[in-house]
């Protein structure tokens, strides 16, 4: 693949340049084949001699003995095929017969899957890869549930959470609930306001920061306060774990203030005051349960904290129940929690913070699976971005880019051709006739692969003129050998019928051609000739062939510019007399060659150009 442009597929060696050489030098309806061909194919085919270098002198110079194979109605190697495809499938003959077919991974015992095993294969392979244990097996530890990957961690840190504002919401909401609740049933003192002033306050500098994302009426530390909680998990537990010790420290100050009367012998001041009737065991279970409850609102503390959360809770509220009866004991007759109704109220609560662990820990794995289902089709998303970006690039090196477009804008039939006609194109032909020359196959030079390399520089040297402004509307076509083709004002837009702007463009870029074979002569310390034809006319544009497209032109003004090269001159730019009209009074050395003999076209008028013009207007 040479060039930056239009890249083609394409063979190159002695053997490539004697076969069409064999080509131009046949006979009309026959196959025309050389000694070491004939060799290959051993008696499958009755030949004839050839006489190939009495039509062509390249064959004469190197005494190349041809044959031409003899027409019949049957080919024993024909029938030869039939039996073998039998057992060997659609193999081709050529390649059975070369004995090459084996090797080419084409094996009798090998039978191609079906489409329907293909998918069926990739499902499991996909049903297993989005399989829960084997993803969480493959990227998070067993315990901590964290990711093991350092980076994928980070990002899921990084992740805000959407119901960060319900949370704390909700712990508010719960506060609120225990304060009343203690307002209600117990007694209150002027340290029991300064304590509920305290945890309140701290309450709402947690959470008012939490909220002061979108409030444009908050200052604008609150909001970057806001915005660093949301975006970084590490900040949002901390703040989480402040609000949720809040409430436990809530739930929990009034007993320590009866712990306190009753060392004081002041449990009178506990309301109600007979012992007897006293629900404050119930209460004590629902402030368990409501500081359990804000500790399960918050769903993205880590697993590990939220167990030694739920645990102190449950170890506060055995401690209490053991300390009350001790105080019940001390001044009650008789003490009204039995033991059935204790281990029932702790057996409740073990279930509850159990079944609280179970929950988070399948919440949070979820949660992480699903940032991984995420972060793998946010990559696959990415990969078939730049997957179709470089598909596109890719076509637009093979096809014009308004023929890329129109392919890539609506779902077309496969077998559909795509052509246009196109008047008024200018059409190139350069060609450096002496590359043969240069071209050797040694070992020195890797069989031949230097002298493609310096062919490959040549080429990407016209390349890059096309990224030039000024050159912007003509059209690389393809490169043939050690030939160059271009044309110009294949679109509307590139079309200028009035200037003829496309036709000026072509001719400089045919001498900026010579200029860039000259520098490659001076550095590469060769001797490279080129020679030119341009020509202007109707073609049909198109795209032949569906599975190597190419874009190519056709038409008799293709074929006149091809005469104009073959028939050149060395170091000249030679035109047709169509483009000397139009380019006539402007500053180009063009000089009336004369009438010459085209091939096909019989006589006509021609005009030449040296390589280097003179300065143009």
């Amino acid at each position: 693949v040479l060039g930056l442009r239009k890249w083609q597929f394409d063979v190159w060696s002695n053997d490539v340049t004697l076969a069409n050489y064999m080509e131009s030098g046949g006979v009309p309806g026959r196959v025309h084949i050389t000694k070491e061909t004939l060799k290959c194919l051993g008696d499958h085919y009755e030949v004839e001699e050839g006489h190939g270098a009495d039509r062509n002198n390249y064959l004469k110079d190197h005494q190349i003995q041809t044959y031409l194979i003899v027409p019949k109605e049957s080919y024993r190697a024909h029938t030869m095929s039939k039996q073998s495809s039998s057992v060997n499938g659609n193999i081709s003959k050529e390649l059975r017969m070369m004995g090459h077919w084996s090797k080419m991974g084409f094996n009798d015992k090998q039978e191609p899957k079906s489409t329907e095993e293909e998918v069926n294969e990739y499902l499991i392979k996909a049903i297993d890869a989005r399989s829960i244990d084997r993803l969480r097996l493959d990227h998070c530890k067993r315990f901590h549930l964290t990711f093991i990957k350092d980076d994928i961690e980070r990002k899921y840190c990084h992740e805000p959470d959407p119901m960060l504002n319900v949370y704390f919401y909700c712990s508010i909401i719960i506060f609120f609930g225990i304060m009343s609740i203690q307002v209600l049933v117990f007694s209150m003192d002027r340290y029991s306001y300064w304590v509920y002033g305290v945890l309140t306050v701290t309450l709402l500098v947690s959470c008012v920061p939490v909220f002061s994302r979108e409030d444009t009426k908050i200052s604008n530390f609150f909001r970057a306060m806001s915005l660093k909680i949301h975006g970084r998990r590490e900040v949002a537990q901390v703040i989480s774990l402040c609000v949720v010790i809040t409430v436990i420290c809530l739930s929990y100050y009034k007993l320590t203030f009866i712990f306190y009367l009753s060392l004081t012998d002041e449990y009178s001041l506990v309301r109600p005051n007979n012992c007897k009737e006293s629900k404050i065991i119930n209460i004590l279970l629902l402030l368990t349960l409501l500081a359990l409850l804000t500790c399960a609102v918050h769903q993205f503390i880590k697993i590990l904290f939220k167990i030694i959360l739920l645990v102190v809770i449950l170890v506060c509220y055995i401690a209490s129940i053991v300390v009350l009866a001790l105080i019940f004991d001390r001044h009650c007759e008789p003490w009204f929690l039995t033991t059935e109704r204790f281990l029932i109220d702790v057996a409740f609560l073990v279930v509850f913070v159990v079944g609280q662990i179970m929950h988070s820990q399948q919440t949070e794995i979820t949660r992480r699976l699903d940032f991984i289902w995420k972060l793998q089709a946010t990559e696959e998303k990415e990969d078939m971005e730049h997957l179709q970006a470089y598909n596109r690039k890719l076509l637009a090196n093979i096809l014009p880019v308004h023929v890329a477009d129109h392919f890539l804008r609506r779902e077309k039939n496969i077998e559909e051709i795509y052509h246009e006609q196109c008047d008024k194109v200018c059409v190139m032909f350069a060609s450096i006739p002496n590359f043969s020359e240069f071209y050797i196959e040694l070992e020195g030079n890797n069989e031949g692969v230097e002298c493609l390399r310096l062919l490959n520089e040549i080429i990407v040297d016209f390349d890059d003129l096309l990224a030039l402004d000024r050159f912007r509307h003509v059209e690389k076509i393809k490169t043939t050998g050690s030939t160059y083709m271009a044309a110009s004002g294949l679109t509307l837009d590139s079309c200028d019928t009035a200037e003829f702007g496309h036709v000026v463009a072509m001719l400089d870029y045919a001498l900026e051609l010579f200029k860039k074979i000259t520098d490659v002569n001076e550095h590469s310390f060769n001797n490279f000739r080129m020679r030119i034809g341009i020509n202007i006319g109707p073609v049909v544009a198109g795209v032949i062939g569906t599975r190597k497209p190419q874009y190519d032109i056709w038409g008799n003004a293709v074929n006149v510019a091809s005469r104009m090269d073959s028939t050149g001159v060395m170091d000249h730019i030679q035109v047709t007399e169509d483009v000397y009209e139009i380019v006539k009074d402007r500053a180009y050395n063009l000089t009336c060659r004369g009438t010459i003999n085209v091939k096909g076209k019989g006589t006509m008028v021609t005009y030449l150009m040296p390589g280097i013009a003179k300065e143009q207007n």
